[in-house]
């Protein structure tokens, strides 16, 4: 069980990663600047999407700790 639940964590971490750094690469001009619609825009974005990336970190952190506890005692 812990083996099954790692690999979602550590998926789902990778996922959020994945999907944060797609969208501020799509919010890019040609400069490499981002371009938001609004001043509060820019600010809730910013917010949500570093929750998510600081969720998905843990969750790759725990998926890891999950597996490797797997491979060590739960053979």
């Amino acid at each position: 069980m812990a083996l099954v639940a790692g690999i979602i964590f550590l998926v789902g971490g990778a996922f959020g990663l994945y999907w944060t750094g797609k969208r501020a690469f799509y919010r890019r001009n040609s400069a490499g600047i981002q371009e938001f619609n609004s001043y509060s825009g820019a600010l809730v974005t910013n917010a949500l999407e570093g929750i998510v990336r600081i969720g998905s970190v843990i969750g790759i952190v725990l998926g890891v700790m999950m597996i490797s506890m797997w491979f060590m005692f739960g053979r």
